[in-house]
């Protein structure tokens, strides 16, 4: 494992340039650029904010200024989304390259999930000024967005590597990812509150769903974002034992997927 440490270290430039150039083909030739990934969370805020604000009445369940819940959940959740759908064919995608060219193949997941960083880490700032425009209390917790990040990168690099190892072998993997991220949206709480499941559901039924770590991060993003414990209590949630399960499994994910990816990416050139 140190010695693959080591090449990934090696080559960091490589995995720099990569990123890079994905940040640049996303909006090649586009007229506005990097604007759109500032524009993508507005227009898709005022869809949901019309279908879950309005026409649902979900303000009703006593959020306060539920368009900007709205956006602190769905941002994460997007950047989680496309860095996982994006890198769990990053090998398969690069064929000619992995077949002619030697370097660490996790190079490639990384690339897609650092390019997806970089256009989250624009729109996060998109809704802090927005934020700061409509007068929304801020929480000091704002500045723990760094170390959010960084849990949040975690998992998504844990399961990045074992999803687009996998996907190497058995192709269904790439589809089945689709499909399981649309029914993974729907049992994070993204557009509704957490106070929902709460009321709805029996208690055992409650402890199943909190082992979705992704509800668990979007809940934090929520809580330092949004500042949910004053603008939306409905949506407030924290368990100690919650956060501590989601550090030590993204841990845990990202440990035994890149030991699994770096044993197998050896047979990746014969199988792509």
């Amino acid at each position: 494992m140190r010695e693959y440490l080591r090449k990934l270290f090696f080559y960091r430039e490589l995995l720099y340039n990569l990123t890079i150039k994905e940040v640049k083909v996303k909006y090649k030739n586009s007229f506005i650029g990097f604007l759109w990934s500032m524009v993508n969370p507005v227009m898709m805020l005022a869809v949901y904010y019309v279908a879950f604000g309005i026409i649902f009445k979900l303000r009703a369940l006593g959020m306060n200024r539920y368009e900007f819940y709205l956006l602190a959940g769905i941002l994460p959740w997007n950047f989680f989304s496309l860095s996982l759908m994006q890198s769990v064919s990053a090998v398969v995608n690069n064929a000619d390259l992995v077949k002619k060219v030697y370097f660490p193949r996790e190079v490639l997941p990384f690339s897609y999930i650092g390019a997806a960083s970089f256009h989250f880490l624009l729109q996060e700032l998109v809704l802090v000024i927005f934020l700061l425009l409509f007068r929304v209390h801020l929480s000091p917790w704002i500045f723990a967005l760094p170390l959010l990040l960084l849990l949040q990168l975690v998992f998504t690099a844990g399961l990045s590597l074992y999803l687009s190892a996998l996907n190497v072998f058995f192709r269904d993997i790439q589809h089945f990812t689709e499909i399981a991220l649309l029914a993974w949206f729907w049992i994070t709480p993204v557009v509704y509150p957490i106070s929902f499941i709460q009321e709805s559901f029996p208690a055992w039924a409650e402890r199943i769903y909190m082992l979705n770590p992704m509800a668990h991060i979007v809940l934090l993003w929520q809580r330092i974002t949004y500042n949910s414990p004053l603008n939306g209590p409905q949506a407030a949630y924290f368990s100690v034992e919650g956060f501590l399960y989601t550090v030590v499994l993204s841990l845990f994910l990202l440990v035994s997927g890149y030991y699994l990816f770096c044993r197998l990416e050896g047979r990746f050139a014969e199988f792509i």
